[in-house]
């Protein structure tokens, strides 16, 4: 069954090609898995330091999610493995896919027919390579394009957003200017509105702290949300709640969602 559900993957990849895919020399890195699906345990059998050196062999910046360290995960891809094991041999096939987990590449399956796990993993994995390192692939300096994305979420925090950032205000501040609360967790949370954007505050043991600032964009009702020195996308839903998009502890896409508090 899966030999026929990589088949129909190959079919559709090769299908989209010419017309005008991303190359996957235009990705800035691969992200590889401490733990595929099928394993066990991290880096079961050293699967996933071979496939992280074999990937860095055949010209792409490959990582580890520890490394990610901020990077634009759209801007990567994101490799997994196609296991099919059966009684005489091992079959796996290689799979790239985008953020949005959409397979934009699938390697020649590779094939062992040794019966010691580490073995035959290792064997098979290294014959799917064959195919994708005939790709001749050259993803970019990944230290220049990680420096220029420090550069540019730097550029998009405005003086006044730092400098606002190191501030408190007293709950008087909060009452005289109407500010809107918002509530998270059993915590509450204000909202100041600013020229260049928002400034997001905690109430924090009968401080009232800034957490971060909501920077405009170019696209309407789209805001970064700068904290901590990460940088991610903001919005608000119909009802005016805000949504901070984040990642969850496996590195999933996530949401924070700050419910605002009517008034009364």
């Amino acid at each position: 069954m899966k030999q026929i559900v990589v088949a129909l993957l190959l079919f559709i990849n090769f299908s989209f090609n010419g017309f005008g895919q991303k190359s996957l020399s235009d990705y800035a890195y691969v992200l590889v898995p401490q733990q595929f699906e099928f394993q066990k345990g991290v880096d079961q059998y050293q699967v996933n330091t071979l496939v992280r050196h074999l990937f860095k062999e055949a010209g792409f910046n490959s990582i580890y999610e520890v490394e990610l360290k901020g990077l634009p995960r759209c801007e990567g891809l994101f490799a997994d493995l196609i296991v099919d094991s059966g009684f005489i041999s091992t079959t796996i096939t290689v799979a790239l896919k985008d953020c949005n987990n959409n397979v934009i590449y699938l390697s020649q399956p590779g094939s062992s027919k040794e019966k010691e796990y580490k073995l035959g993993y290792h064997e098979a994995i290294r014959r799917a390579f064959r195919s994708i390192e005939a790709l001749g692939i050259k993803q970019g300096d990944l230290d220049a394009y990680r420096e220029s994305v420090d550069k540019r979420d730097a550029a998009l925090v405005s003086p006044q957003a730092i400098l606002v950032k190191q501030q408190t205000i007293s709950e008087n501040q909060i009452k005289a200017n109407s500010t809107p609360a918002y509530s998270r967790n059993g915590l509450i949370y204000y909202l100041e509105a600013r020229d260049e954007g928002y400034v997001l505050y905690e109430k924090r043991q009968g401080q009232i702290v800034n957490i971060g600032t909501l920077s405009k964009t170019s696209r309407a009702g789209i805001y970064l949300f700068n904290s901590d020195g990460k940088s991610m996308l903001a919005s608000f839903d119909d009802d005016n709640n805000l949504i901070i998009d984040t990642e969850d502890n496996e590195g999933k896409p996530s949401q924070n969602v700050f419910v605002k508090v009517k008034q009364e």
